[in-house]
């Protein structure tokens, strides 16, 4: 493991998620750098001297190669920018994206992220939402779609519950250690995600939740997917924050309406009547609003393709090819394979089939 690596994971340690300032350090001097200036109590150099006592508190550093080692003996992988198996749609969050990743599970989160859809609700839900949430979680399971939500009670359970009942891929953002089940009752359904999903997060090891981390990491939630679907929310819902973030950043957003005297409902008729989100009564219409169908299609020159994406398209022709014949000719890791592919998909230039991936020739307006 890197130096950096281990200073990103000694950096997420001291501080709390998503400060900005600390993504700007990072940003322009590097990790290595900050935490060498902030060890010889020169925060300010790197504009971080109102974190200078925080950091001269306690060897961040120490603790970091020691959580680097448990999570290697326990199998939590970490994950940084840069690295292969970082979902690069976090970098939308500029200076809030997290530091390092950990993750425990058997998914790969890169690949089940590039094709995904994030549900989330309130905790407090009613039958009708948990019915809804579990229902639209296991029909987009079951047509090739990850599932993000956050692991709470509500909504999120039965949108993990959803998808994980029909075999499909669920992942949870947590707001504490990736290692507990928060809350401690579901830990029978966080054995299930790490069987067949996946549990990310950005606190070290073992920790604790607080308010603050449940609002923070709603901003992960949001960048991970390329929607996000609101399924049941009270006016001062937190779900509504992962909404606002979605809206932020371009992501598509949809709500699910419900009865107009439940007062559970209520967030999510604000969304479609005061912002850009739209109503969703299905997965099929929530697949349509990510991939739709009929719009022009795009053209590899108009979009800013990685070196990887472009190789992978010129590689895809009339005829099916598999994923792993795609990754072996391209000599590439399979994994990062598949989430380009997601994205080309997505974008509307090659197409999944039963027998692999093809050029999508699809006549479009």
């Amino acid at each position: 493991m890197t130096a950096d690596t281990v200073a990103r994971l000694a950096l997420s340690a001291a501080f709390e998620p998503g400060r900005e300032s600390i993504g700007q350090a990072v940003a322009e001097f590097g990790a290595v750098a900050v935490v060498d200036d902030l060890d010889a109590g020169r925060g300010s150099a790197v504009g971080l001297a109102t974190l200078q006592d925080r950091w001269l508190s306690a060897d961040w550093l120490a603790g970091a190669r020691t959580e680097r080692d448990q999570c290697a003996d326990r199998g939590i992988r970490i994950s940084v920018p840069g690295q292969g198996s970082w979902p690069t749609q976090l970098d939308d969050l500029g200076d809030r994206a997290p530091l390092a990743l950990r993750i425990m599970g058997s998914v790969d989160l890169r690949t089940a992220a590039a094709r995904s859809v994030a549900m989330v609700g309130a905790r407090s839900a009613t039958q009708y939402g948990q019915w809804v949430a579990e229902d639209m979680s296991a029909h987009l399971a079951v047509l090739g779609w990850s599932v993000i939500s956050g692991g709470a009670f509500g909504i999120d359970a039965a949108c993990h519950h959803g998808a994980l009942s029909v075999g499909g891929v669920s992942i949870a953002v947590s707001a504490g250690g990736v290692d507990r089940a928060i809350p401690a009752s579901h830990s029978s359904l966080f054995d299930r995600l790490y069987r067949a999903g996946v549990v990310v997060g950005e606190v070290p090891i073992g920790s604790h939740p607080n308010r603050h981390r449940f609002l923070i990491r709603n901003r992960v939630i949001a960048a991970l997917s390329p929607a996000v679907v609101v399924v049941e929310a009270a006016t001062r819902s937190g779900a509504l924050s992962t909404a606002r973030e979605a809206l932020s950043m371009g992501r598509v957003v949809a709500a699910v309406p419900g009865p107009v005297t439940s007062s559970m409902s209520a967030g999510c008729h604000a969304l479609i009547r005061d912002t850009d989100a739209v109503l969703v009564t299905s997965a099929d219409e929530v697949i349509r609003l990510v991939m739709p169908v009929g719009q022009k299609r795009n053209r590899p020159e108009d979009l800013e393709l990685t070196f990887g994406q472009s190789r992978l398209l010129d590689s895809v022709g009339a005829s099916p090819r598999e994923l792993g014949v795609l990754a072996g000719s391209l000599s590439a890791v399979e994994q990062e394979v598949a989430a380009d592919a997601f994205l080309l998909e997505r974008w509307g230039l090659i197409k999944r089939v039963s027998t692999g991936w093809v050029l999508d020739r699809t006549p479009r307006v």
